[in-house]
This record gives structure tokens, sequence and C-alpha cells, in this order.
């Protein structure tokens, strides 16, 4: 008796993308798409209807990113492994998508390659990463088998701060009169915080804040 297929859901925002990464998991023979979807949100609900064995997630979608559909399958108890795509090979994203719940990361450029077996590898209870990620991307607790702090925590609190007013548009001036510090302090320790995430432009920096939740709620006043 053949083994029941494997049921994905898979969500994308770009149409062209998304039908060739279902057409190339349908031909393998094992798996089946049981729903293809653009937006986090309806991510969501589709795992949630359908309940499949592995959701395959862009990490940036309209409505709901990636990594906050994983952080809600896991608060919901959610039986779905979920695999992330994306563009981004910094640790920081992949570290992120870990954190959150994720069993799996595919680059989108390699995708039709690796994505078949990184959905039967993580359906059997595994881990993916892809393979042309370099090895300094990979969590250290996948690599050693320890428990890595999450990317966030290495910052001060004030690393934090001084990130979110960044991704939130604010100057240099503009933190330091909040903050009470001259603008040279500020550019220092923004500088030290991007180190230590691998961040290199502010795009990254609002990024990083989106997955992270910080750009949610009030601009943080101290």
């Amino acid at each position: 008796m053949p083994s029941p297929l494997i049921q994905v859901v898979l969500a994308d925002d770009h149409p062209v993308f998304r039908h060739g990464v279902k057409s190339l998991i349908a031909d393998s023979g094992e798996i089946v798409v049981v729903a293809s979807v653009e937006t986090g949100a309806a991510a969501y609900r589709a795992i949630v209807q359908h309940e499949p064995d592995v959701a395959v997630l862009d990490i940036n979608m309209p409505e709901m990113n990636g990594v906050t559909v994983v952080r809600n399958l896991l608060k919901s108890g959610s039986r779905t492994r979920a695999i992330m795509l994306s563009v981004y090979e910094s640790r920081v994203y992949v570290d992120q998508s870990f954190e959150a719940g994720a069993r799996g990361y595919v680059l989108k450029r390699s995708a039709f390659q690796n994505i078949a077996s990184a959905v039967r590898a993580v359906h059997e209870g595994g881990i993916y990463l892809d393979p042309a990620l370099p090895e300094r991307t990979v969590p250290h607790r996948l690599l050693h088998a320890s428990v890595d702090e999450s990317a966030s925590s290495t910052l001060s609190e004030r690393e934090k701060d001084i990130l979110r007013f960044v991704a939130f548009g604010f100057t240099s001036k503009e933190v330091a009169d909040r903050l009470g510090a001259t603008p040279k302090a500020i550019e220092t320790q923004k500088a030290r915080a991007c180190l230590k995430l691998g961040l290199t432009s502010r795009a990254q920096i609002v990024q990083f804040a989106i997955l992270q939740g910080w750009l949610h709620g009030e601009i943080p006043v101290r």
C-alpha cells in the first residue's frame, strides 16, 4: 500500500514563483499542495483549515510575514511544521526563523532544486538548511546541538531602542535628542548593534524590526 502524500500549504506573494514551486512539488509524486495563497493571513487560515503536514512560507508577505505566521502556529499548538522561503542569506534571518519555530530554511534562488527535499526532511522530523547558505549563517545550536540565544538577545536595551527608532525613520540627531545622547554616540551604538546582527543597511534594520515585532504599538520613549 503506497504511503499517503505529504500535505503542504504554500504561501508566497509572487504568483509566478509560487506556481513554479507548486508544480515542482506536485511533480515529486510524494507531495500534494492543499492550498496555495499569497498573504500571511491567508496562509494562517489555510493551515488552520487544512492542518497540513508542512507549510512552506515566504518570509516576506503582505498582512503577516512568515515568521509571525510560524509564531502564531506555535502558540496555537499546531502540528504543522514550517519551512521558510527567503532571499536573505544573513544569519539574522535564519535565526529569526528557527527561533520562531520553523524547521527549515530554503533560499528562493535554489528553491527549485531543494524544496522537495526540504519538505521530505521536515516531514520526517528533521531540520533542513539550504546547502547554499554559508556556514557562518547557520545557528550554532543546529551545528553543535547546544541552545543558542536569540539574535536580539545579544543587544543591550539601548541598542534595541536605537534600532527601533532607526526603523521608524528617525535620524541619529533625532534619536540622540530623545535618548539624551550625542549623535556621534548614537551612530557608534547603532554601528555596534548592526555589527552584532550582520545588518548593513537601514532596509535590513527595518526588516529585522518587523520580524521582531518592534514596529507594533507606540514609539519607544526613555
